[in-house]
């Protein structure tokens, strides 16, 4: 590079900048742009500044020429100077010309971003440096507009949602990072490709829908890196050109994977709830025609001795205990009832429970059912623990498309320390343990840890929600145990149920198990059912049994015979739907003519359990319909004694 000279040959007109002092150029003289030459000294002492510095600085140039008033060093920012010194300095060694940017502070206070470009002015004797000319520029703007630029940019790498750009032909020329934590792709993997053939399809309609009206908004199902299938909320927009030709298009994509999953939830919330209210009324009407029958068998029973006779009772009554469990079964599941936590005697559980596979799983399956019948019993409750077992096996049926054998055991252990400390779940203490077994497919021991994950599931989305072993691991973690499971791809699965036994009610329940069936000793029932069959069957029951009965229709007639026989009345059977006045109420009036009175609930929907002892509505026990005689008997027996 030509080097430029402190001084031209005589005559040279321009050769020295200060032979300028006073020249104003009316072009420059109102921009704010300044030409320069300082000295090469510590204080960037000026030798000639044009009149742009007005505009740019603030100050006169004058006063820039007075002797120890005004230097340049003093309007460069204080953080500043040091870099800008050292740059010429580096500059001025290398006899470069340079250039770069920094801020100054005007006459006014204001701090601007200045470009500066010059080159050094050498001795002709020395070569030595003695100054350096240029020109100081206004790029206040400039740099704002950058700033702003790259604000925009950090928030687009900052936002959640994957923001990517499409050139014409669909390769891609953005990848944002929020569209590397969609996808799975990083930047340097997508750039340049082509999005509808090498990452995920991108549907050609919507493509051609925002090239004719510009932009396209909707719901889009796509595959990530590792090919987990996503939902998006996707927003496309037509880029265009100066000359308004299409250039690229931008898409904005929102995972609402898991919002999708919830809405799904949400519905079929609503649907069971539906089917909740119409089983509810089934289940009534249902247990209302099953229960004069399970009575009427009781009797039978007793005045028909003959084995054929016998047979034939047994029939009747394994079939009606089936349609109670059945219809009790879809009332539990589809009701959804609240956490009560009673005695569980796990081989009736278990026998209740076969029953209802075998009469809904593939004759495919084969069931093999080992509960020894000295199995302890667990405290809980009863449509939850059922829950449990019931995601198991219908998780097992799923693993045998095919057929396959599935097994139900039960078995009594005490977990000591030692394995209490190696499984982080348990407790030392006795349990029962149910174990459901299936020879299906299997489990993968990569997804093994996952499998009690909510929603994470292998099967197809219209055949699993992902939350029936989610849901298992979690009741019975409420109730105190814990789940193993082992599983062997191609050969089976076994899950391993740990509840705690119920310890301190083990012997009296099994005593109360063996008593002899109670009788009545004339004392008086007020039995109260808008039903003519069950009022006409549990009267003769009673009476049978030792008991005088007195049964009214309704509400009003059970309040009129209570106030004839309010003395001799020692129990009310009094059932919790009825008409023209329901049992709630009905049992508010009683209380109101005898706080003392004991009044026994009875209904086909177990929600109205809630009443026992719950204050003025409460009743002293509750009778699921349909009940036996067996169970009405003790009921009594026990009200009777309290």
């Amino acid at each position: 590079m030509e080097r430029v000279v402190a001084a031209e040959p005589a005559g040279t007109a321009g050769a020295d900048l200060r032979s300028h002092e006073g020249l104003t150029i009316p072009l420059l003289s109102d921009l704010p742009l300044m030409l320069y030459r300082c000295r090469n000294d510590k204080r960037l002492t000026m030798e000639f500044v044009s009149e742009g510095c007005r505009s740019l600085t603030g100050y006169e140039p004058a006063d820039f020429m007075l002797r120890d008033k005004l230097t340049y060093a003093e309007l460069i920012h204080p953080e500043d100077v040091a870099c800008v010194r050292g740059e010429i300095e580096s500059a001025l060694l290398k006899k470069e010309p340079f250039q770069l940017t920094y801020r100054i502070r005007t006459a006014g206070g204001e701090e601007r971003g200045v470009l500066e470009m010059g080159q050094g002015v050498f001795s002709p004797v020395t070569d030595d440096p003695v100054a350096f000319e240029g020109v100081v520029m206004d790029i206040t703007a400039v740099k704002s507009d950058e700033q702003r630029l790259k604000d925009q940019a950090a928030l687009i790498e900052m936002s959640p949602d994957a923001v990517i750009v499409l050139d014409m032909n669909q390769n891609i020329v953005f990848w944002n990072a929020g569209a590397e934590n969609l996808y799975g792709w990083t930047r340097e993997e997508v750039m340049g490709k082509n999005a509808h053939k090498e990452i995920s399809p991108q549907p050609l309609e919507v493509r051609r829908i925002v090239i004719e009206e510009g932009e396209w908004s909707g719901e889009l199902p796509q595959v990530t890196k590792d090919g987990r299938a996503i939902v998006v909320e996707s927003r496309w927009a037509l880029v265009r050109d100066c000359d308004g030709k299409p250039k690229s298009m931008l898409i904005i994509n929102t995972d609402i994977t898991d919002r999708k999953k919830l809405e799904s939830q949400f519905l079929r919330a609503q649907r069971l709830e539906s089917i909740g209210n119409l089983a509810s009324g089934i289940a009534h009407d249902l247990n209302n025609v099953l229960q004069p029958m399970m009575l009427s068998l009781h009797l039978l029973r007793s005045s028909l001795k003959d084995e054929t006779s016998n047979n034939v009772i047994d029939i009747l009554q394994t079939n009606a205990n089936r349609g109670a469990n059945l219809v009790n079964q879809v009332l539990s599941y589809a009701s959804g009832l609240e956490y009560q936590k009673v005695v569980l005697r796990i081989p009736q559980l278990v026998s209740s429970l076969e029953k209802m596979l075998l009469e809904t799983f593939p004759k495919s399956i084969q069931m093999e059912v080992d509960v020894p019948a000295d199995t302890w019993m667990v405290s809980g409750d009863p449509t939850q623990i059922d829950q449990v077992f019931m995601n198991l096996c219908l998780n097992a049926r799923d693993a045998m498309p095919s057929g396959g054998k599935l097994t139900i055991t039960a078995e009594n252990v005490y977990v000591d320390e030692k394995y209490a400390r190696i499984n982080i779940d348990a407790e030392p203490g006795r349990y029962t343990i149910i174990t459901v077994s299936d020879t299906g497919c299997g489990i993968p021991e990569s997804i093994m840890d996952r499998v009690f994950d909510p929603y994470f599931s292998t099967k197809d989305p219209d055949k699993g929600s992902g939350l029936g072993l989610a849901t298992a691991y979690g009741i019975v973690k409420k109730h105190g145990g814990f789940i193993n499971i082992y599983s062997e791809v191609d050969k089976g699965t076994t899950f391993r149920v740990y509840l705690p036994a119920a310890e301190d009610i083990q012997e009296d329940y099994q005593a109360e198990e063996n008593e002899e069936v109670p009788r009545g000793n004339g004392e008086l029932v007020l039995l109260v059912d808008d039903e003519d069959s069950i009022r006409h069957i549990t009267k003769i029951t009673l009476e049978n049994s030792g008991y005088t009965v007195i049964t009214a229709p309704d509400g009003p007639d059970a309040l009129a015979l209570y106030a004839v026989e309010r003395e001799r009345v020692k129990v009310v059977i009094m059932d919790m739907m009825m008409p023209i006045m329901d049992g709630p109420t009905t049992v508010r009036s009683l209380r109101r003519i005898d706080p003392g009175v004991k009044v026994i609930g009875m209904s086909g929907l177990r929600d109205n359990e809630k009443l026992v002892g719950s204050g003025e509505n409460g009743i002293q026990a509750f009778l699921a319909k349909p009940y036996t005689s067996e169970v009405l008997l003790r009921m009594i027996n026990r009200v009777l004694k309290q």
